[in-house]
Protein backbone atom coordinates (compact mmCIF):
# COMPACT_ATOMS: atom_id res chain seq x y z
CA UNK A 1 0.00 0.00 0.00
CA UNK A 2 2.87 2.40 0.79
CA UNK A 3 4.51 1.36 -2.43
CA UNK A 4 1.45 1.91 -4.61
CA UNK A 5 0.91 5.91 -2.48
CA UNK A 6 4.60 7.10 -3.44
CA UNK A 7 4.17 5.91 -6.72
CA UNK A 8 1.54 7.60 -7.33
CA UNK A 9 2.50 10.99 -5.50
CA UNK A 10 6.07 10.71 -7.81
CA UNK A 11 3.73 10.57 -11.04
CA UNK A 12 1.69 13.44 -10.03
CA UNK A 13 4.94 15.14 -8.71
CA UNK A 14 5.37 18.03 -11.52
CA UNK A 15 8.61 18.26 -10.34
CA UNK A 16 9.55 14.78 -11.61
CA UNK A 17 8.03 15.91 -15.40
CA UNK A 18 9.79 18.96 -15.37
CA UNK A 19 12.90 17.43 -14.30
CA UNK A 20 12.49 14.98 -16.98
CA UNK A 21 12.01 17.27 -19.91
CA UNK A 22 14.96 19.32 -18.71
CA UNK A 23 17.61 16.69 -17.92
CA UNK A 24 16.99 13.93 -20.61
CA UNK A 25 16.70 15.56 -24.03
CA UNK A 26 20.32 16.94 -23.26
CA UNK A 27 20.85 12.78 -24.19
CA UNK A 28 19.13 12.25 -27.27
CA UNK A 29 21.22 12.89 -30.10
CA UNK A 30 19.79 15.55 -32.69
CA UNK A 31 20.03 13.30 -35.46
CA UNK A 32 18.00 10.73 -33.63
CA UNK A 33 14.20 9.99 -36.34
CA UNK A 34 12.25 9.12 -33.26
CA UNK A 35 13.18 11.48 -30.51
CA UNK A 36 9.84 10.33 -28.33
CA UNK A 37 11.26 6.72 -28.40
CA UNK A 38 14.67 7.38 -27.42
CA UNK A 39 13.05 9.90 -24.34
CA UNK A 40 11.07 6.85 -23.90
CA UNK A 41 13.66 4.41 -23.12
CA UNK A 42 15.75 6.80 -21.71
CA UNK A 43 12.74 7.47 -19.10
CA UNK A 44 12.23 3.68 -18.78
CA UNK A 45 15.69 2.85 -18.38
CA UNK A 46 16.07 5.65 -15.68
CA UNK A 47 13.26 3.58 -13.63
CA UNK A 48 14.60 0.58 -14.27
CA UNK A 49 17.83 1.54 -12.50
CA UNK A 50 16.31 3.53 -9.63
CA UNK A 51 14.06 0.73 -9.08
CA UNK A 52 16.91 -1.76 -8.04
CA UNK A 53 18.47 1.15 -5.96
CA UNK A 54 15.11 2.07 -4.24
CA UNK A 55 14.16 -1.68 -3.65
CA UNK A 56 17.54 -1.73 -2.31
CA UNK A 57 17.21 0.75 0.38
CA UNK A 58 13.31 -0.47 1.14
CA UNK A 59 14.88 -3.89 2.44
CA UNK A 60 17.85 -2.13 4.42
CA UNK A 61 14.69 -0.01 6.23
CA UNK A 62 12.73 -3.01 6.79
CA UNK A 63 15.36 -5.02 8.20
CA UNK A 64 16.64 -2.09 10.86
CA UNK A 65 12.95 -1.59 11.76
CA UNK A 66 12.45 -5.09 12.51
CA UNK A 67 15.70 -5.34 14.53
CA UNK A 68 14.80 -1.97 16.53
CA UNK A 69 10.79 -2.48 16.26
CA UNK A 70 10.89 -4.17 19.34
CA UNK A 71 13.85 -2.42 20.99
CA UNK A 72 12.08 1.11 20.44
CA UNK A 73 8.52 0.40 19.67
CA UNK A 74 6.72 2.32 22.81
CA UNK A 75 9.64 5.83 22.45
CA UNK A 76 9.85 5.45 18.46
CA UNK A 77 5.86 6.44 18.89
CA UNK A 78 6.26 9.28 20.90
CA UNK A 79 9.28 10.84 19.05
CA UNK A 80 7.09 10.52 16.00
CA UNK A 81 4.54 12.26 17.59
CA UNK A 82 6.74 14.52 18.99
CA UNK A 83 8.12 15.31 15.79
CA UNK A 84 5.05 15.81 14.33
CA UNK A 85 4.15 17.92 17.15
CA UNK A 86 6.96 20.15 16.55
CA UNK A 87 6.65 20.13 12.95
CA UNK A 88 3.26 21.84 13.17
CA UNK A 89 4.23 24.08 15.54
CA UNK A 90 7.05 25.61 13.20
CA UNK A 91 4.99 25.60 10.15
CA UNK A 92 1.95 27.47 12.22
CA UNK A 93 4.55 30.05 13.20
CA UNK A 94 5.70 30.16 9.95
CA UNK A 95 2.36 31.07 8.49
CA UNK A 96 1.70 33.82 11.22
CA UNK A 97 4.76 35.52 10.84
CA UNK A 98 3.75 35.30 6.89
CA UNK A 99 0.69 36.85 7.92
CA UNK A 100 1.59 39.26 10.16
CA UNK A 101 4.69 40.54 7.70
CA UNK A 102 3.70 44.03 6.05
CA UNK A 103 4.23 43.68 2.47
CA UNK A 104 6.85 45.81 0.91
CA UNK A 105 6.13 45.77 -2.37
CA UNK A 106 3.52 49.20 -3.57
Amino acid sequence: MVFWKAAGTNALNPKVALFFLAFVPQFIAPQVTHKALAFLALGALFTFNSFWINAGWALVAASSRARLGGALGPRLASATRWLDRAAGGLFIGFGLRLALTESSAT
